[in-house]
């Protein structure tokens, strides 16, 4: 494709992509709406990204409270569906 546009925010990459300026590869977490919308579509399902590790941080793993633990379940819960 001749040229390319360059951008600095995610919002102005998705409106790229909403107005047809080109392909962009982006977390479904970010346009996933887009997707069941159908302003945009999927053309190159061979070609994804894999999944990116995500890690959570914690002082010590020994003796963690219940409320870390619900927590960090919680949050593993939410972050599954967009990760995989």
């Amino acid at each position: 494709m001749p040229g390319a546009l360059h951008v600095n925010s995610a919002q102005t990459y998705d409106a790229a992509a909403l107005a047809g300026l080109g392909l962009i590869q982006a977390p479904l977490l970010g346009i996933g709406q887009y997707f069941k919308s159908g302003a945009l579509v999927e053309i190159m399902p061979d070609f994804r990204r894999r999944a990116l590790p995500v890690s959570l941080i914690v002082a010590h793993r020994s003796n963690l409270s219940r409320r870390v633990r619900a927590f960090m379940k919680w949050i593993e819960d939410v972050l599954t569906p967009y990760l995989e």
